[in-house]
Parts: C-alpha cells; sequence; structure tokens
C-alpha cells in the first residue's frame, strides 16, 4: 500500500514572528498549526477533512487571519473562506467556486481582496470586520497581459509582489526545509527538526470562535 503523499506549507506574518503551516496528510485530510517563530512555540490546531490547496492560501500581515480554498464537500465546486489560525473555522465563506475563481490576499492587516470579487466599487465592511477592497488592479496578473496593457515582466512581477503578500516571504522560507510531513531549521550544522508532522493522529478540535451565520454573497 502506498504511503500518503505529506506536505508543508508555510506562511510568515510580515509584522511580527507568526506563521502558520498548513499539513497536507492526505489527499483529503488537513490541518493547521500556529507557530511563532521566536522561541518556536508551535499550537496544532484544527483538523478538516477535505482538500485545502495552499497556493490559495494567504496570512493576514499580523498573523491574525488567514484565506484558504478548498473543496466544498459533496460538490463539484471550491470555496474560499477566511479563519482565524489555527483553525478552519470560517469567519467569511465564499461557495460554489471554479478552480479559476478561488483565492485572495492581504492588502493590509484588516484589508482583503478576493479573485471571485472584482468590480471596482467601493470597498465595503464584511461581517468579520475585515474590510474587502474589489478593485481589478489587484487581480491583474491573473489575466491575459494584453486584455489588461501589462507586459509579461510586469505581470510576473506583480504576481511575485502578491506572493510575499500572502506570506511567502523568501528570506525567510529560506531559513527552513520541509521534506514531507516534516519541518526543518536550516543550521550551520546542517538540519535542526523543528516538527514531525507524520506522528499526528486525526482528532475533532472545536474552534474558541463562532463561524460566520451565514453564507456571505457577492
Amino acid at each position: 500500500m502506498d504511503k500518503p503523499h505529506r506536505e508543508l506549507h508555510l506562511f510568515f506574518a510580515a509584522e511580527n514572528s507568526t506563521a502558520v503551516i498548513l499539513y497536507r496528510a492526505s489527499s483529503s485530510l488537513r490541518r493547521l498549526i500556529s507557530w511563532d517563530t521566536n522561541g518556536d512555540k508551535i499550537v496544532p490546531g484544527q483538523w478538516v477533512k477535505t482538500r485545502v490547496y495552499g497556493f490559495d492560501c494567504a496570512l493576514s500581515p499580523d498573523g491574525e487571519y488567514f484565506i484558504y480554498s478548498a473543496m466544498q464537500k459533496g460538490t463539484p465546486h471550491l470555496f474560499s473562506a477566511v479563519s482565524r489560525p489555527p483553525y478552519f473555522t470560517a469567519l467569511e465563506f465564499f461557495p460554489e467556486l471554479t478552480a479559476y475563481d478561488t483565492g485572495g490576499y492581504f492588502l493590509d492587516k484588516r484589508v482583503v481582496t478576493f479573485k471571485h470579487i472584482v468590480d471596482d466599487r467601493d470597498e465595503i465592511l464584511l461581517e468579520s470586520g475585515l474590510v474587502l477592497n474589489r478593485q481589478f488592479q489587484n487581480w491583474a496578473h491573473a489575466y491575459r497581459p494584453r486584455g489588461i496593457g501589462l507586459t509579461g515582466y510586469e505581470r510576473e512581477e506583480l504576481a511575485q509582489t502578491i506572493e510575499v503578500k500572502r506570506g511567502k516571504i523568501p528570506e525567510l522560507l529560506q531559513q527552513y526545509e520541509c521534506e514531507g510531513g516534516k519541518l526543518f531549521r536550516k543550521t550551520a550544522g546542517g538540519l535542526e527538526l523543528l516538527l514531525d508532522c507524520t506522528l499526528m493522529e486525526f482528532e475533532a478540535i472545536q474552534a474558541p470562535f463562532s463561524g460566520c451565520a451565514r453564507m456571505s454573497n457577492f
């Protein structure tokens, strides 16, 4: 029997030492883990039995909020959501999306943008207290350059800027190495094991906050 394909996706807060680890335990099992890189305090969080896509996730600059996209179980659709790490329980929930529509990131610690909500109208206040910015320019990299007046270089530069805004900060990522479900710090003497997620087993965990009372609809 084949072993499950395990992965770790790391996201770093730009304003402090907070980080979030998205652990892929198997094709349909994920876990969120909080991590304070100052002292390496690690807090394992909630599991979810569905696919969560690391390339669509983002951590707010202060580490307080997490955007993720996942399969909507029992349907052919996906959804995007906002939660408080290390929990998946949604504060904002945007259902019935396609793979092309999912994803979001933070313009600052309280302003979010989502790929499926682009209409150049004014900002609006969400139920969670976050502010939604709907400007087309936030997603200009996701459209063909000819249609928006960007060169290929400009499009790539914008995409890289957004990766940093998602929490994929190169100078921090370079300090660590992931091998399957294991997280290592790079040191002068070699790799130092910080976390072995392969030892974790699923457990039902309740978020210490209430989720959204209704689906967000735009």
